[in-house]
Order: C-alpha cells, then structure tokens, then sequence
C-alpha cells in the first residue's frame, strides 16, 4: 500500500468509478458472505481475465480494467501469478491513462528482483528524459519504488540531469532527488565526491523551493551516512538553510505547519550536521550554534498535539546535534539540552515524558552526568510508571547516569524495584544492575557481593546464568570473600531460599570455600541442607550440588559417616536418566567407597583456581552492548567530544594516510566521471556476505583461503593447529561457562619461498580480472577485480596459511605514477591462523601511464627475522580500455596515421607455441583478453592483425585511443613484429607490455 500511496499521479476516483464492471467486481467482494464465496469469486474473475488475455485485440478499456481488479485482488492478499506482460505493456502505451494504470500495478506487484522489471527498463528511461511531466513522474516514482542495480546502471544519470535541471519542474525535480537516493541506496558508484559534492553545494545555495531542498537534504543524508568525506563543502550551506527557517525568511505558507517553518526541513538540515565531524570555521560553528540556542531556548510545550510533535521533532534534533559538536566552549549548550529535555519529566503527557528521558539517556556523558543526576529522584519515581516503555526508558537513564557517586543509591533503587517489576523487564534490570555492582565496586567488595547474592536470590529465574557465573568468577579471585560467600550462602539456604539460581551458587560456595567456615558449622549441617535442596531442585542444579556434595565430602571433619550417605546417593542416582547427572554419581560414588580412591577424589577436588579475567571483558557487558547495538548506518552520540576538527571546505583527499580506513562503497571515484564498479561479494574464499568491506574484514577460515578463484588448484591449506591437551577439570565447572582451552600455536614454519610461478600469476591477471598473485607457506594473496570507465576497484584477499599469528602485517603500495590515482586501504597488524582480511585498493586514471605501482608485502612470524616481498601489479592501461570498431579500414587506417605520427613502440618477438600454432585465432583472443579489440580483415594482409580500443582519462573523459597491429614474418610463423601507438606515449608502451604478456612464453 505505501508504494500505491506514493505515487503522486495515483488512480483517479472518477477513473475507477466509471469502469463498471470493476465496481460490480468490487461490490461482489465486499457483499461476500464469506471467506470462501470471497474465493470463489475470486477463483471465478481470474479464470475470466486469464481468458481474455488470450485475446490480443483487447480494447485500452478493458486492459485497464482487468489489470486493476488483479491489482486489487493483490491488495486483498491472492497470488497473482500471470498478467505481469499485461501489465508492463501498458508503461509502453502512448495513453496517459494507460501508463498510469501500468506504472501502478507494476510498481505494486512487482519487486526489484522481478525478471519482467527489466522488459521497461527503456520505456522507463524514455519517459524519465522525455517532455512530460506527468509521464516523468509515474517513471520516477516507479524507480523510487522498485529501482535495483539495474535501473541504477541504466538511468541515475538521467535522474541527475532532471534534479540539475532548473527547467524542470519542482514537483520532477523531488521526484528526482528521492529517486536519486533509491538509486544510491542499491549503487553507491552513481554518486562520487569529486563530481556530485559540487552539484550539491549548488543545489543548496541556489535553490529556493523548500519542496526541493527537502528532497535534496535527504539525500545528502543517504549519501554522508555511507561516507561524508568529500561533501564538507555543504556544511555552509546547510547552515545558511538553517538559518533561514530559524529566522523564517522566505518561507511560504504552504510550508508552515503550525507557524513552524517546514520542520521536517529543519529536523533533517540538523540530522545532516552530525555525520560531518564539528568545522573549525568559527561562522560556520556560529551559526550552528545560533539555530540551536534559539531552539532550545523557544520550545515549550502546548496545547496542540500536532504543534507540539513538531516542536519536539526539531529540540530533540537539537540535542543530538549539540552531543554530536566538539567544541571548547559549549558547555552552555549542554546545560540548556539537559534542562530543556529535563522540564519534559514533569509533563503529564507519556510520549513527551518517554522522549524526554530518551534524549537524557543519549546526552549522557562525563561532562553532562552530574547535570542528569539532578533528576535522578524523578527517574527513579518512574520506574513505578503505568507504562512500561516509560518503565524500560527509566531504567536505560539510570544505567547510563550511574558514576560511583550515585551507584549504591541507584542500585539499591533497582533492588527495591526487581521485586515488583514486571515479568518483561526483569532479566534486563537483572543484568543491569549486576553491571553496575561489579562496576562500581572498588575498594568494596563485600558490598557488591551482598547485591549480588540479593539480585540472583530475587530475580531467581529472570537471570541468565551469566550472572550468577560472573559471580562466582569474582569471588573466587577474591580470598577476602570466600568465608563471607560461604556464611551468607548458608543463612539464606536455612531461611529456605528456593531460587534455583541462588541454590546453584550457595552449593559452589559451600563446596568451595565451606571449609573455611568456623568449626560450630561443621561439613554435615552444610551437607543436609545442599541435600534437602537436591531433592527438589532441576537435573543441571542436581548436577552442580552432586560435585559440591563431593567437595565437601574431602572437608576437614567429614567423617565416614556423611560419606556414606553420601555413597547412597551416588548409587542412587547412578541409573538416573540424566546422563551427565548419571556420570557424576557414578565418578564420585567410586571415589568416596571403594579403597584408596578417596585420595585421588582429594586431589581432583581441590580449590578451583583464579579465573584469568585481566584482559576479560565481562560477558555481561558484551551482552548489555549487544542488546543496545544501535544500527550501523545512525548517527552516534559523540560521547569523548574530544578533536575530529575539519576545514570547513578542503577539498577531499587525494592521499590517503596510512591506516586510514577506506569505505568499500565511499568516496569511490577518486576523479569523477562513470561509477565505479562494484566488487562483487561472492569472491575469492567465500568473502564476506555483507559486500561492504570497510578497509578490511574478518572472514572465517577456509580449508583453502582462495579456493574458488581456480587460480591455484590442487595446493593443500596448512593442517589446523591441534589443540592443547585438556587438563582435568572439576566437574563442577562443566556448569559454569566461560572455561575454554586454549589452543597451542605450533612451531614456526621456515623460511617462506613461494610456493606458486608468481611470474605466471602476475600474466594470468593481466588478462583475468580474479586470481591468485601471492603465495608463499604463511600467506596467499588473491584477487577479484571489476572495471568500469575510467575506474577500478581491486579486491585483495590476505589470508593467514600458517598455524600461527602472523604480526607486523602491512600491505602498501609502492612508488607514485603520474597518471593513475590509487588509494589501498590499510591492513591490520595482526593476522589469526587460518583467518582471512579484505581491503581495498581504488584506482582512477587520470591520464596515460605505462604500469601500476608496486606493492610491497611485509609480516613476521614468531621466531623468523621479517619478512619483506616486492610485488608488481598487472593493472596498466589496458583495463581502462573500451572496444572500438570503425566503420570501414579507411577510419582505422586515419586514426593509426594520426597517433603513430606521435607515438608509437613496436618489439619482434617470438611467440608462445600456443599463439604461434593457434594463428590468427590465438592472436585475437590474446588482444581480446587484454581489452585491445581485434578488427578482422582491416589489415590488407590476411597474415596481419589489426586492433583497436580506447579509455576515457580524467574528469572530461576524452577518448585516448590506444591502436596495435600483430604482423607476421613471412619466414618464420612464430616471430611476430607487434607495433602500439597512441597520441599518448605512456599509453602506448603500457598497451604493448599487455599484449607481449599475453604473447610471449
């Protein structure tokens, strides 16, 4: 229905009412008795329209009215599996009726992956370029709809030209712009820097349609989400659009809502600002903070719900913007956010008391958390809220304004509350306030251990046993705790605490540490109560008491007598159905009963050791950072505030510095002009699924690390390090998560040599756009590279071969050509074992060239000196190249003399036995593999060759042509003179290089 909706030409009532039999179908539906009369009918129409589309001489009408009462049997939810001819067909009719019906249906019941899109991707196009509006826009709100990669390819620069256009008119041109952004969306080479970010900044200075600039905001928003660098220079003119809405300057009245100028405008002129890092331009700072004093210091709340939605729109778009600056002296901003969302609490109106707390929660920082604390009673007050998304909204601001000032107060507060929260929002508060215990527990301990013990005990099964792990975790790296564990885990388990969670602690606590209990709690009292509870408690709770029950069995003063009973238990439960249940009875009830196997249960049994958590992140806080995960395209609130400092209108960068990270899909083209390819994700080594590789990504290991590109078969991966031998471990710790063993690093491998022809790989990849360039015992270096224009982007794939880390790992291009624009994202230092990185290198040519630079491939391997490898790159000239076939020799024969009276380079040379038995077969498909396009028989000699092609440099795109000629020796069929030429010299000799690599053994 939303794309129905939006097309802004939809179906006319007076159209649709005057097809009778449609309205009959209609009536019929909606009169149904029910559901299955409902199906009939429908059953019925379709049988009848399938029918008539058999007839070829359908009258417009009647096209029409049966495409809409399929459309609208789509709408009611049938399947419509024919008639997508039908109604494609009617986008190509002349009629403005007909195109109407056809743009419709096709944008509803048809999505971008559908195979019948591609039948009107012309008649699309032709409407988009043609001279009527209304035409323009049911083709533009199509492709808004439904446009995929395809109609990306074949009309975004149509679509530009329109939004470029003053000519057009402005209801085209907001068409345009969110056509633009859906076509970005699936595409991110349409739109590159160099070129588009001047054509924004125009748009924004120049245009006074606010309808316009509305579409044009947001599509700067599409775009500076992905990548901002290189659109600095809108920064301005953002502001200077602020500015006038702040200040309502020429603001029509169609765009006041409320008497607030367009404040969608304003909510999406402010959403902008804060993908760019803050200018350092004073104006361009001044002005921002002027529209945001002004609002902050003007927004109230009134009466009006609507108002008062847009009101609130635009202040909470404010305070993100303010989070999001680094400035020295915004600390009056800040304190106007926080009062300003703070005056909502007192509102008696949900949703602002909901928004209000949502935009505390996000302006907490360490410069804004003493001014969000003096709210904290009104918080805590609305965590007894009738609404439990104002409940859930409570607690997140409480968790994120908690320092170790207010810590105890708000834990406590949470305490009080887990025990009438609702069942919903208990595991969140659970693990929350067991964050904050551990965080701020310093120098207190036995404080956070007391909460701990009150939290498991009171949430019981609202926790997860990632709690109550972490509990144990703590106070068995703290001796000062275990005789407090043990004695508070014994008085709770006499006031009959039945949780299972804290049943399941206090047994590892007694079975742990109640040996250092005074001797008046002697190892019996203990035990009678871990076995009561046994007897009602879950199978993984039976278990954990079982090996606590053998624990204590070794305690000093355990006599015979209790480790005969329990014996009986053991035996007992030595049938249980519980298998891991059935395996502890039967291990422990030999080590207590039969002969000297006590003293082995005593050794099996000692103390479990420290956990290792000094470089640990708590699991717990790895799960609260999951569930709060905010998406990765959003803005995120600048919490350090610290540098990030820009010029206000630097051009974008031409070098970038080293480790800087490159966006797959951002600033693609480094000059302008065509877009640039896209490396397609199902590369070498199963890349990874998202595409978007942002400088360098993890994939998973790979039994090959390039297998799938066929470059390299048959060569086997280095076997998989075998893992450590496990040490015994107490049973109990099989419940307690988190015990991994770590996996042995085996011995360094010698001295790498390659282990492939790197020669041959380097002539493979001059002609194939994937394969293998590296390889050598410790890493392999695959490729998979696309080409459109002037542009390149090249895909390497670094994969770790060896069982061990491989450090001090870098990947840089090496030496600079006049010509060729290249940009390498940076590699991590470190590679895993078996594990594999992507990154990126962008090339542009700018002008001619011979060769691409160098790389140079450096790691060490522990206990090897480093290691450093020079590699060459086989991406010259010829991939920039395009076919060119002249009409007849004599065009061919003018354009050779011309570049040849410039410059030309010829070799003699013998060819590979391969192209010197194939002939002129074999010559063609090695000029072909190097993109020189082969021109059979314009060469008078049937024994010669000719072939031509040509690459548009630079930002104008003028053609270079590049033009060769294979001729043979009449004496010898192997030796062949091979001449290139060009106006450009550099573009010759790299076009020769090419071919030879193809030729020549």
């Amino acid at each position: 229905m939303a794309s129905f909706a939006s097309l802004s030409t939809g179906l006319s009532t007076g159209g649709i009412l005057g097809m009778r039999g449609l309205n009959v179908f209609i009536q019929d539906i909606r009169s149904a008795p029910s559901k299955e009369h409902e199906q009939k009918r429908v059953d019925k129409e379709l049988a009848n329209i399938r029918k008539k589309f058999k007839n070829t001489d359908l009258s417009s009408y009647d096209k029409k009215k049966y495409v809409l009462k399929l459309l609208y049997m789509y709408m009611l939810g049938y399947d419509i599996e024919f008639g997508h001819t039908m109604v494609v067909s009617l986008i190509n009719a002349t009629k403005f009726e007909e195109k109407q019906v056809g743009y419709t249906a096709t944008a509803v019941l048809l999505n971008e992956s559908h195979e019948f899109l591609r039948m009107v991707i012309n008649s699309v196009r032709e409407d988009i370029i043609g001279k009527f509006e209304h035409n323009q826009c049911l083709a533009l709100a199509l492709v808004a709809n439904v446009g995929g990669r395809e109609f990306s390819d074949s009309i975004a620069a149509d679509v530009q030209r329109i939004l470029c256009s003053p000519i057009c008119l402005p209801v085209v041109r907001k068409k345009a712009a969110l056509c633009l952004l859906r076509l970005y969306r699936k595409n991110k080479e349409i739109l590159v820097a160099e070129t588009w970010a001047a054509k924004m900044v125009k748009l924004l200075d120049s245009e006074d349609d606010l309808g316009i600039l509305l579409g044009v905001i947001s599509l700067l928003i599409g775009i500076v989400s992905h990548d901002y660098r290189g659109y600095e220079g809108c920064i301005p003119s953002v502001c200077a659009v602020m500015q006038r809405l702040a200040r309502a300057r020429s603001v029509p009245q169609d765009y006041l809502y409320y008497g607030i100028p367009s404040p969608w405008l304003q909510v999406k002129c402010m959403r902008v600002l804060q993908y760019f890092p803050t200018p350092s331009d004073p104006d361009y700072v001044r002005a921002e903070t002027e529209v945001i004093h002004y609002v902050l210091t003007n927004t109230g709340t009134v009466k009006n719900v609507n108002k008062n939605n847009a009101l609130h729109a635009v202040l909470f778009e404010a305070v993100n913007l303010v989070t999001n600056l680094d400035l020295p002296d915004q600390k009056s901003l800040l304190a106007e956010s926080v009062a300003a969302l703070g005056r909502f609490l007192d509102v008696n109106e949900p949703n602002i008391v909901y928004l209000g707390m949502s935009g505390l929660t996000r302006v907490c920082a360490p410069d804004t958390i003493k001014a969000v604390q003096s709210f904290k009673s009104k918080v805590v007050d609305k965590l007894n809220d009738a609404d439990i998304s104002i409940r859930k909204r409570a607690l997140d601001l409480l968790y994120e304004m908690c320092d170790e000032t207010v810590a105890k107060d708000i834990i406590d507060s949470l305490l009080r509350y887990l025990i009438t929260a609702d069942f919903a929002i208990r595991e969140e508060l659970a693990l929350k306030t067991a964050v904050l215990a551990e965080k701020y527990s310093a120098g207190n301990a036995r404080w956070y251990l007391d909460v701990a013990l009150k939290l498991v005990e009171k949430a019981g099964d609202f926790i997860s046993d990632d709690v109550w792990h972490r509990v144990v975790h703590v106070v068995t790296n703290a001796p000062d705790l275990h005789v407090h564990a043990a004695k508070v885990a014994l008085e709770k388990l006499r006031q009959n605490s039945y949780e299972e969670k804290f049943v399941r602690l206090a047994a590892y606590f007694l079975g742990e540490f109640g040996h250092k209990l005074s001797a008046s709690e002697p190892p019996f009292g203990y035990a009678k109560l871990l076995f009561e509870h046994f007897k009602t408690s879950s199978p993984t709770t039976q278990q954990i008491i079982l090996t606590a029950l053998a624990k204590i069995s070794m305690h000093p003063g355990a006599d015979d007598d209790l480790r005969g009973r329990l014996g009986m238990l053991f035996r007992q439960h030595a049938s249980n159905k519980e298998v891991e249940l059935q395996q502890r009875a039967v291990e422990y009830y030999v080590m207590t009963n039969v002969g000297t196997n006590s003293q082995k249960l005593s050794s099996v049994m000692e103390p479990m050791p420290e956990w290792n958590m000094g470089s640990r992140q708590s699991k717990l806080e790895r799960h609260l950072a999951t569930q709060n995960a905010e998406a990765t395209d959003a803005v995120r609130v600048n919490k350090a505030r610290g540098g990030g400092a820009i010029a206000p209108i630097a051009p974008p960068p031409k070098d970038v510095e080293p480790g800087t990270p490159i966006p797959t899909m951002g600033i693609a083209d480094l000059l302008g002009g065509a877009p640039m390819p896209r490396v397609n994700g199902n590369g070498p080594a199963a890349a990874a699924a998202g595409g978007e590789a942002n400088g360098a990504a993890v994939v998973d290991p790979m039994s090959d690390l390039l297998s799938g590109l066929g470059a390299h078969p048959g060569q086997p991966a280095a076997p998989a390090p075998s893992a450590a031998p496990a040490a015994v471990v107490d049973p109990l710790a099989a419940s307690v998560a988190g015990m991994g063993l770590s996996t042995a690093h085996a011995a360094p491998q010698s001295n790498p040599v390659p282990t492939i022809n790197v020669a041959d790989c380097l002539k493979k990849l001059y002609a194939a756009d994937n394969g293998l360039l590296y390889e050598d015992p410790n890493v392999q270096i695959g490729v998979k590279s696309q080409w459109q224009g002037n542009q390149g982007r090249v895909m390497f794939y670094v994969g770790n071969k060896s069982p061990g880390t491989l450090t001090d790992v870098a990947l840089e291009l090496t030496g600079n050509v006049q010509g060729l624009h290249a940009r390498l994202a940076a590699l991590p230092a470190q590679l895993e074992p078996k594990k594999q990185q992507q990154l990126l290198l962008e090339l542009a040519a700018a002008g001619g060239y011979r060769a691409a630079p160098g790389l140079s491939l450096r790691y060490s391997v522990p206990g090897q000196a480093p290691v450093q490898v020079p590699l060459k790159l086989p991406y010259g000239p010829h991939k920039f190249m395009q076919p060119w076939r002249p009409a007849n020799p004599q065009d061919f024969f003018a354009k050779w003399r011309e570049a040849s009276a410039q410059h030309s380079e010829a070799k003699v040379v013998t060819a590979a036995p391969a192209i010197a038995q194939g002939g002129l077969a074999a010559i063609q498909a090695a000029l072909s593999s190097v993109r020189i396009t082969p021109l059979p028989g314009v060469d008078p000699n049937q024994k010669n060759i000719a072939a031509a092609s040509f690459a548009r440099y630079g930002q104008d795109g003028a053609e270079t042509f590049a033009l060769a000629r294979v001729e043979s020796d009449a004496n010898n069929a192997a030796v062949y003179r091979v001449t290139a030429a060009s106006v450009d010299a550099a573009t010759a000799g790299g076009v020769l290089e090419a071919i030879l690599s193809q030729m020549v053994p």
